[in-house]
């Protein structure tokens, strides 16, 4: 049995490579490391390891540990137990075999075991990284380590050994080739981000690096993960336009409304973005769902000087898929802090026809009014709008508001006249029309336009009062 043990265990340890690791346990302390790695529920390999240790060139033996340091291996395979323990000692290194509670002799029965399994054990664990990345980059340089990051075994590891490589004199020229390699090394979120922030200090020294990064961002899984990448560089420097791309192309895959917001608003604060590319950001927007992520968007972008009517044009459109009235008014209001083509004003008219409230409409419309120079073709197409709410109130008040509007042309009271009939209620047909009799007091061309939009009153009473206000 002992013989046939002997012959199957090696055997199997030369498969370590092909089993999926059912559970990989990871403890430390501050000087001390445990791993145990369970396979499949028949076998388990446990590792204890503490200070410095070093292979030798072919990764089948220890060639020193440090004073403070020890490594044990055991390995358990369906009930026979191997263990391995090796200590410094004044000349080199001491070696303990056993095979259950029995020392056996090492030359003879362990040396052979320990040559098979540690350099699967390398690959698999950080025993002796910081000495073979020091070997590797001493031999081929960055390459040489991004080879061996590529035939690791976990994110884990293959973050430790490229921590150890950012330590070593790499090149600002390699940091892009860094940054590439070992992101697409790795599968965890977790790991690319815990690798790409803390190398972050060096990466910045190069707009290539820094175009890596953003770009190794978008290609994580993960919104949080991907924000926070990209969230940090933004904090530390101003991206070039291919890592901006890269970022918006990151943001377009993020499915958080939350982690978009939180990328985009960060970019829009620096100071270098042309107007094509917050035109960009603000077509972005469209795949928001949220009306108020979306609105937190549009205002920032709003809020840089120097835009195009392009720019304006992607936040109607924008505009357009907002169902709340509250968020639709809240950047329609802040659109019109900047001057409009009359275009863009007619456009803006059109769309507030689809406010379903009466009281948010008129906030846009008499914003408007104030803040915009319409032409008349806008202007009328305002006012046949403002008549039109289903609010007679909201009507007044949008209709008074044009008639007090500055530079208020004749053609323009007229317009008014010709659509305040509209109007159901009495009352607020001879508010709009006392508002405009002083204007047609002093011009005769509108005396019939009055006249003819009074008759539209049923009331006596008030019949009376709009007639008597232009006598």
């Amino acid at each position: 049995m002992k013989r046939l043990t002997q012959i199957l265990i090696p055997a199997l340890l030369m498969l370590i490579p092909y089993f999926i690791f059912a559970q990989v346990e990871v403890t430390s302390s501050t000087k001390t490391s445990r791993m145990t790695f369970n396979f499949g529920g028949f076998s388990n390999f446990n590792v204890e390891m503490r200070g410095k240790i070093e292979l030798t060139d072919d990764d089948k033996d220890i060639k020193s540990i440090s004073p403070d340091g020890y490594l044990e291996i055991t390995k358990v395979t369906f009930g026979s137990k191997r263990t391995l323990v090796i200590t410094p000692q004044a000349n080199g290194v001491r070696r303990e075999y056993y095979e259950g509670r029995e020392k056996m002799d090492f030359e003879k029965e362990g040396r052979q075991w320990l040559s098979e399994i540690l350099p699967e054990l390398v690959r698999s664990t950080t025993i002796a990284a910081e000495g073979r990345v020091n070997r590797f980059f001493k031999q081929g340089g960055t390459s040489a380590v991004l080879t061996e990051i590529g035939k690791l075994e976990s994110d884990h590891v293959k973050a430790a050994y490229a921590n150890l490589l950012m330590k070593q004199s790499v090149s600002e020229k390699d940091y892009p080739q860094i940054v590439t390699q070992v992101s697409s090394a790795m599968t965890s979120d977790h790991y690319k981000t815990e690798f790409l922030s803390g190398g972050m200090s060096k990466f910045l020294q190069s707009k290539e690096a820094m175009d890596a990064v953003f770009a190794a961002s978008g290609k994580m899984e993960s919104d949080h993960y991907k924000t926070q990448v990209i969230k940090e560089a933004l904090d530390k420097q101003t991206p070039s336009i291919d890592g901006i791309k890269s970022i918006m192309a990151a943001t377009g895959k993020m499915e958080s409304d939350h982690y978009k917001t939180e990328v985009l608003t960060t970019l829009l604060q620096k100071d270098n973005l042309s107007d094509p590319i917050v035109s960009e950001m603000i077509a972005a927007t469209k795949s928001m769902e949220s009306d108020h992520y979306r609105t937190v968007v549009l205002t920032k972008a709003l809020a840089k000087q120097g835009l195009s009517s392009t720019s304006f044009q992607r936040v109607l459109e924008s505009v357009k898929d907002i169902e709340s009235d509250h968020y639709k008014t809240q950047v329609l209001t802040t659109l019109m802090n900047n001057k409009l083509s009359n275009e863009l004003s007619i456009q803006l008219v059109d769309l507030s026809a689809a406010i379903s409230s009466d009281h948010y409409e008129t906030i846009v419309l008499t914003t408007m009014l104030k803040k915009q120079d319409l032409n008349d073709e806008a202007f009328k197409k305002l006012i046949l709008r403002g008549s039109e709410c289903g609010s007679d109130h909201y009507a007044t008040q949008i209709l008074t508001a044009a008639l007090q509007a500055p530079n208020l042309s004749s053609a323009r009271v007229l317009a008014v006249l010709n659509v305040v009939g509209n109007l159901d209620s009495d009352m607020y047909i001879t508010q709009v029309l006392m508002k405009a009799a002083p204007k047609v007091k002093t011009d005769a061309s509108l005396t019939e336009a009055y006249r003819t939009a009074a008759k539209k009153i049923n009331s006596t009473m008030y019949y009376g009062q709009a007639l008597k206000a232009i006598d």
